[in-house]
């Protein structure tokens, strides 16, 4: 039978196990930093886009009260807009365009006679540009 020796460790050996490499440090670093910036990009992400939802539902909500002060207003024959008590928040703006029937198929930017009804178009935007809500009703006489 064989007896196998130990051998003593050699003093100059450099592949050691005992600590790690400049490469492997490197390398576990820059995974961390591309996670980090993984991690930073989707935080941006969802604070844009919540962001965006919040002023789309300020939004909706203005053009609706916008709306009901409008559809409240009396009617008026060729008017080009109605003044309502409605007064848009700071950072944002109203604006109003009216169309009239024809009295057979469309309706047109021009009054020519007034046939009793009329399309208001009403839409309320963020001055910053980052928000924009329309909606239109219909006014007709009473």
């Amino acid at each position: 039978m064989r007896r196998l020796h130990r051998r003593a460790p050699d003093a100059d050996r450099t592949d050691s196990d005992e600590g790690f490499t400049l490469v492997e440090l490197m390398l576990a670093v820059a995974i961390l930093g591309i996670s980090g910036v993984a991690v930073v990009g989707g935080m941006m992400t969802s604070i844009q886009v919540s962001d965006l939802g919040r002023r789309q539902a300020e939004g909706q909500g203005q053009v609706r009260a916008y709306a009901e002060a409008v559809a409240g207003a009396t009617y008026a024959s060729c008017a080009t807009s109605y003044a309502t008590s409605y007064t848009p928040p700071a950072g944002y703006t109203a604006t109003t365009t009216v169309a009239y029937w024809d009295g057979t198929s469309a309706f047109t930017s021009t009054c020519g006679t007034d046939r009793g009804l009329q399309r208001v178009t009403l839409t309320v935007a963020a001055t910053d540009g980052r928000g924009s809500e329309t909606v239109a009703i219909a006014k007709r006489t009473p």
